[in-house]
């Protein structure tokens, strides 16, 4: 998880990432795929034959629940293949790949590339469900199946994402945000009768934007890769091209009729917005901790080892994630500051120190390895963790 703005607006603190992910799930339902189907797949799990409205809110909430669940499920096996590929997601070449998968997906929300899920899984997938809850429950299975060509590279976006967090309870939280924003229109569509916006062009910018923010989540990706792109930057001027060229896109995008001459004005303020999302994750990116750097020029370690105390090893890397959400989220909460205040702290950067890695047995970044007052190591903690786990393994490793 890292330095993030979906992943570049997948940002630094869970409850943002969360929140985001909602807003995305919203988001997909006003697509050109979802939109339209909602009354039809109301009508089809029999909503709109409920005999009462408790009825027709149990039957969408079922619906409902099928959509949270296969979301989640995804999650989880997503951030558990992180953890089990190990030092593949610790590797530049992984971030090069999920970036351009991340373009791949952007191209397709233009609908430059087209994104389609085989005509027979998804004929398969319509066929599954029935009228009442336990039907509608079973439609909301496969309900993102039937919506892939619209939200498949928003999710699968997100579940890249995920899989380089490697952590379940994250990654199922962050996918069930997404399902319960994808669900929650047709829940309060079924449940209320409420009247949905009709669908346009206004669709059209609302795919439009997802590209920008894939786009910018490849320059997340490919910024820890190579540090050129990690250049300081300005945040209100990045905030400002990236609004506006989303502002123009969105106009231009949702004209029924646009004016000679205009077709220019959608890949120009795409190309706008990302930048700008560039410079304004750029901007909004903490400076490195402010721990003894070890190098082959100069050694933290005897030093740390001669104040007798306990002491934190980070072993992270430029272009790895997951280590920048560690250092910006974690490592800068100000209960894991002032605590930290008792221990040394190093930080090794693995290629730097690519010999130390090898000796210490790191298979995956970051690692934190925790050395008592005789510098011996007395545990292991891996993976970008929360501020609260984190505390509570230093709890464990204090009193014992």
């Amino acid at each position: 998880m890292q330095d993030h703005i979906l992943a570049a607006l997948l940002p630094s603190s869970p409850l943002a990432a969360l929140a985001a992910a909602f807003v995305a799930g919203l988001l997909s339902v006003a697509t050109p795929c979802v939109l339209p189907m909602v009354p039809i797949t109301l009508a089809t799990v029999g909503i709109t034959r409920a005999t009462s409205r408790g009825r027709a809110f149990l039957t969408a909430a079922a619906y409902m629940a099928g959509i949270v669940l296969t979301f989640t499920a995804l999650g989880v096996a997503f951030a558990l293949s992180g953890r089990m590929l190990g030092s593949l997601l610790s590797h530049p070449a992984t971030a090069i790949v999920l970036a351009a998968l991340f373009v791949a997906m952007a191209l397709s929300s233009f609908e430059v590339l087209p994104f389609r899920l085989p005509n027979a899984v998804t004929q398969l997938a319509s066929k599954v469900g029935g009228h009442g809850p336990p039907g509608a429950f079973a439609a909301g299975l496969v309900a993102g199946f039937i919506a892939a060509p619209c939200i498949g590279p928003v999710l699968a976006a997100i579940l890249s994402y995920v899989s380089t967090t490697r952590d379940a309870v994250f990654g199922a939280a962050l996918l069930a945000s997404y399902g319960i924003g994808f669900g929650l229109p047709f829940l309060v569509v079924g449940a209320f009768a409420l009247r949905l916006p009709k669908s346009g062009p206004w669709m059209t910018a609302i795919k439009g934007f997802f590209g920008i923010v894939l786009l910018a989540g490849a320059f997340w990706f490919l910024r820890g890769a190579f540090p050129v792109l990690r250049a300081p930057a300005s945040l209100v001027y990045g905030l400002m091209l990236g609004i506006g060229g989303i502002a123009i896109y969105a106009l231009v995008a949702s004209m029924r009729e646009r004016p000679a001459g205009s077709r220019w004005l959608l890949p120009v303020s795409a190309l706008a917005a990302t930048l700008g999302a560039a410079l304004a994750i750029n901007a909004v990116m903490v400076q490195p901790l402010e721990w003894c750097a070890e190098s082959p020029q100069r050694s933290c370690m005897p030093a740390a080892c001669a104040a007798h105390r306990r002491t934190i090893v980070l072993f992270t890397a430029a272009w790895c994630p997951a280590c920048r959400e560690l250092e910006h989220h974690t490592l800068a909460d100000p209960r894991v500051r002032e605590r930290l205040q008792n221990y040394g702290t190093i930080i090794v950067d693995v290629d730097r120190n690519n010999d130390l890695a090898e000796s210490a047995n790191i298979s995956g970044i970051p690692t934190m390895i925790v050395l008592d007052e005789s510098c011996q190591g007395v545990a292991r903690i891996e993976g970008a963790i929360p501020p609260g786990q984190l505390l509570r393994a230093l709890d464990r490793i204090e009193n014992r």
